[in-house]
């Protein structure tokens, strides 16, 4: 694949798929590109829309990585941080990215400078998700929660819990990080905001979020540091684009919409 994409310091590219949108013979294509490794993984799926959705999730990192910087899919080498966080482990790249997915969906984020984590979230479930809250959850955001109405209560739960994902993914430690450790402020037409108790040494001044419904059954989330890395020019604004993608369908990647964030 011809180098194509630039992404500039202040820039984060996100590329969505659908996997209902592949067909057999993609997928077929995605196995030629990945690992011994990442085939063995695959394998180990019980169920194939499983081992879909991860072939897919696999293809697009390779796919879209490819067209930033000179190496071919297949020639994409990953290590994981001591918390399991994939990083590149190709020679001179200076690009990041992180990874979620749903049974149906695909989320890539790609950027140069952030720490950067992504999530997506399908939020029909089961499960007593508010009393997953009231254990887990910092006691701010419980008494938020718990101050709207019943049935908001649910959906401001998967606003918060994909906050969290993000947030964890973005420092590369998950869940050690502690998800009662650190809360979540969501006011209505304002940024939303990160606050620490004293376990975490960060600051909140660094971070900017971004949380979307993908579809009405989906939760989008991300969060993103700076490294001190921005232009001066650049330092209190970042470009969101969104793309979607399906890899080797012969198709462009449709441009889907382009956010201005700011601190």
């Amino acid at each position: 694949m011809n180098r194509e994409v630039v992404v500039d310091d202040n820039e984060i590219h996100l590329y969505l798929a659908d996997v209902e949108s592949v067909t057999s013979d993609l997928f077929e294509r995605y196995r030629a590109i990945l690992s011994p490794e990442e085939l063995e993984r695959n394998e180990r799926y019980r169920f194939q829309h499983s081992k879909n959705t991860d072939l897919l999730a696999r293809a697009i990192t390779r796919t879209t990585l490819s067209k930033y910087a000179p190496f071919q899919p297949e020639e994409w080498q990953f290590i994981k941080g001591e918390h399991g966080k994939p990083e590149i482990a190709n020679p001179n790249v200076s690009l990041r990215f992180n990874l979620s997915h749903t049974r149906r969906y695909v989320a890539l984020a790609v950027t140069k400078t952030f720490d950067i984590g992504v999530d997506i979230e399908c939020i029909e479930r089961n499960n007593d998700v508010l009393s997953i809250a009231e254990h887990y959850f910092a006691e701010q955001e419980l008494n938020d929660l718990f101050q709207l109405p019943a049935r908001s209560q649910e959906d401001r739960f998967f606003d918060y819990w994909t906050l969290k994902e993000a947030y964890m993914k973005a420092r590369g430690e998950g869940l050690a990080l502690g998800l009662g450790n650190f809360s979540f402020m969501l006011r209505q037409s304002k940024p939303i905001t990160i606050s620490f108790n004293q376990s975490l040494v960060d600051q909140a001044k660094d971070w900017l979020f971004w949380l979307s419904s993908l579809t009405i059954d989906h939760r989008l989330a991300l969060a993103f540091r700076h490294r001190n890395q921005l232009n001066a020019k650049d330092q209190n604004v970042v470009k969101l684009t969104i793309y979607d993608v399906i890899p080797f369908a012969g198709n462009n990647d449709k441009q889907d919409q382009q956010i201005v964030l700011g601190w």
